[in-house]
């Protein structure tokens, strides 16, 4: 692996000084590349016990999981990247009086395709709420890049959440760029090349990308915040930073639960039930 991560490292590096253009179109291809990880037996129990049904969409459609009480109150689940709808599967017995609705994002799981970003991912919860169109407040517990993808989403809409449980978020969207670059280690012309391209396909600046000015423009009552002061993914200050900055939001710090064994830990799940 680390050999691979050299010879991309260096052809992008060489690539940004020959043909830049090129250059900015495969390293953004490597960024929105998603690691198709297997299903853990774990994790199928998840699809084993719920009810598919697809949402349209151009390109391919998303597969959408329904469970729990078709009467109670609306719940969505929103998982992290290169993750599935299956890391809630602890959460089901317990949420069993909501109405719950998962989905899985663009590129992920199960899905053919291979390469998707924040964007589509935010648009495709977009399309979830417009098919379901809930008239009532509904609440969402949200993974990771699921938490960025909720704040985006709800933020470019009129739909009223309730209450909003965020595991792991991130708070500055240029971070995630940040520890790609990192990652393989390009030059910085080719981390412009990359910025310039997604700003193309996103309308925003990078350094704009931030949860906290999405969130200001969602209408919802609580946040609950939980983050591993440990965790190596998502520094904890992330969390941190955004629950300083609503007055309704509340954070509980973790350590040593990790970024994703977070959703098999029962206290984890004990503060999302009480909140």
């Amino acid at each position: 692996m680390r050999y691979y991560l050299i010879l991309i490292r260096y052809s992008l590096n060489v690539l940004s000084f020959v043909s830049p253009k090129f250059a900015g179109k495969q390293a953004f291809s490597v960024f929105s590349k998603v690691r198709k990880k297997e299903v853990k037996g774990k994790e199928q129990e998840f699809f084993d016990q719920s009810k598919l049904f697809v949402v349209p969409r151009k390109g391919e459609d998303i597969s959408c999981y329904e469970n729990g009480n078709p009467e109670g109150k609306l719940l969505f689940l929103v998982h992290g990247w290169e993750s599935n709808p299956g890391c809630f599967t602890q959460f089901l017995p317990q949420l069993s009086n909501y109405r719950i609705i998962a989905f899985t994002l663009p590129g992920h799981a199960h899905n053919k395709e291979t390469h998707t970003n924040m964007y589509e991912c935010k648009d495709a919860f977009k399309l979830v709420l417009d098919y379901l169109s809930p008239k009532e407040e509904f609440h969402v517990v949200a993974h990771s890049l699921g938490s960025s993808v909720t704040a985006f989403a709800l933020s470019e809409t009129t739909y009223k959440a309730d209450k909003l449980v965020f595991l792991s978020a991130n708070n500055d969207i240029v971070q995630v760029f940040d520890d790609f670059q990192k990652l393989l280690g390009f030059n910085d012309r080719v981390f412009r090349l990359i910025a310039d391209r997604i700003e193309r396909v996103s309308g925003d600046k990078l350094v704009d990308m931030k949860v906290e000015d999405r969130l200001k423009k969602v209408n919802f009552n609580e946040l609950l915040l939980i983050h591993d002061r440990f965790d190596k993914i998502i520094p904890f200050e992330k969390s941190e930073t955004l629950s300083k900055k609503f007055a309704n939001s509340k954070l509980i710090p973790f350590e040593r639960i990790g970024h994703y064994r977070m959703l098999w830990n029962d206290k984890v799940l004990q503060e999302v039930l009480n909140f």
